[in-house]
């Protein structure tokens, strides 16, 4: 390890006041086989409360360090990350001046209509699917697929961190694809996007909160009732695209976000499958809930309008779980008629960031990736 990457572990141990659990590994440690690694990724995901660190992970880093393995979990198999890593995962390596992670805009209203770079201001991002990705669908499609909950159980981890630099400049590494199918209420907004690849603990928070709808609102009475979902990343993650070339977030590049529309649950009543505002606070709430206590990955904020998490607090706010988990839904513009739920690297309490103020989403123009008008209601 060089004298720079050491220096950089000093420097996030004593911003961490030393309790940082991404901790250098140990070069004499004993060796974990794949099994053990198969074995110990199961009974995380298994567990409602698994056996995290008392502080959240470090974020993984791509340039002049090694990504070593967090407390908790298995280390990485194969070989650490380096610029051929990066020059092979992210779509946008030859634009960022082969740099792992691109330059991060500011805030001013100029820097919020960033564009992407000109190979990838299109509509679908379907061409960037590694083979392994496509077979995946090919198997969804034909039903040989398996349980996607077990699967990810038993794949979780063993090819080390998926998400790379940050939520706004980063990229995605074996990227899964959420897939509807009739064991959740899943519905993909625009599929032909290929907007919905994320991390398996994102995808399997999203499959599990699916199948919790199903079992909450049964058929037939409420088999209209859905889990409306936009976008999450590209396959392999970095910008995506709105209107003329823009960007259409200033995140989503890294497979741990995730719009997702309001729940409507009414019996006989089919969800719009668009995003709106029709904000009904017994389904909603019970959502936001179960969003929080997911078991496959920790939730660290919520991002909301301010006139409904005010809402919420009224009509909930003697409601004990409100106090424990408001501080983690945090207000943004442009989230009147959507959620905004951004994920760690893995399952955990809710929160896994220490301060959610720090987790923000520059306000970008969204209605570049809305459908158009005459089919996207408020």
């Amino acid at each position: 390890m060089t004298r720079a990457q050491v220096f950089f572990h000093l420097v996030v141990l004593a911003l961490t006041g030393g309790s940082c659990p991404r901790a250098l590994a140990s070069e004499g440690g004993p060796a974990v086989s794949p099994q053990a690694s198969v074995q110990l990724s199961s009974q995380l995901f298994r567990s409602k409360q698994p056996p995290l660190p008392e502080f959240p992970p470090c974020s993984p880093m791509t340039e002049a360090m090694l990504d070593v393995p967090r407390a908790g979990m298995p280390p990485a198999i194969g070989p650490l990350p380096q610029l051929s890593f990066c020059a092979e995962w992210n779509p946008e390596f030859t634009a960022n001046g082969h740099h792992c992670c691109g330059k991060v805009g500011g805030s001013t209203r100029r820097n919020r209509r960033l564009q992407c770079a000109a190979h990838r201001r299109k509509a679908s991002y379907c061409s960037e699917m590694t083979p392994e990705q496509r077979e995946y669908g090919r198997q969804a499609a034909d039903g040989t697929l398996g349980d996607v909950l077990e699967r990810i159980s038993r794949e979780a981890w063993l090819r080390g961190d998926q998400s790379y630099c940050s939520v706004n400049n980063g990229f995605l590494a074996w990227g899964r694809r959420l897939i509807p199918s009739e064991a959740n209420r899943i519905l993909i907004r625009r599929a032909d996007r290929c907007a919905d690849f994320g991390t398996d603990p994102m995808i399997g928070m999203m499959e599990w909160l699916g199948r919790q709808v199903k079992q909450e609102f049964p058929a037939p009475a409420f088999s209209g009732t859905k889990l409306v979902v936009g976008d999450i990343s590209a396959p392999r993650g970095g910008c995506l695209s709105g209107r003329g070339g823009r960007r259409g977030h200033l995140s989503h590049t890294t497979g741990q976000d995730v719009d997702i529309a309001f729940l409507v649950a009414k019996a006989g009543v089919e969800s719009p499958f668009y995003f709106h505002r029709q904000f009904d606070i017994q389904p909603n709430w019970w959502f936001i809930k179960k969003l929080f206590r997911n078991p496959y990955a920790c939730v660290k904020v919520v991002f909301l309008d301010k006139r409904l998490i005010r809402k919420l607090a009224k009509a909930v706010g003697k409601d004990p779980e409100w106090l424990a988990l408001s501080r983690f839904i945090r207000h943004m513009p442009g989230h009147k008629h959507h959620y905004h739920v951004r994920v760690g690297q893995g399952p955990g309490e809710p929160g896994c960031a220490e301060n959610p103020e720090l987790e923000l989403e520059d306000f970008n123009d969204e209605l570049d990736l809305l459908d158009a008008p005459e089919t996207e209601r408020f």
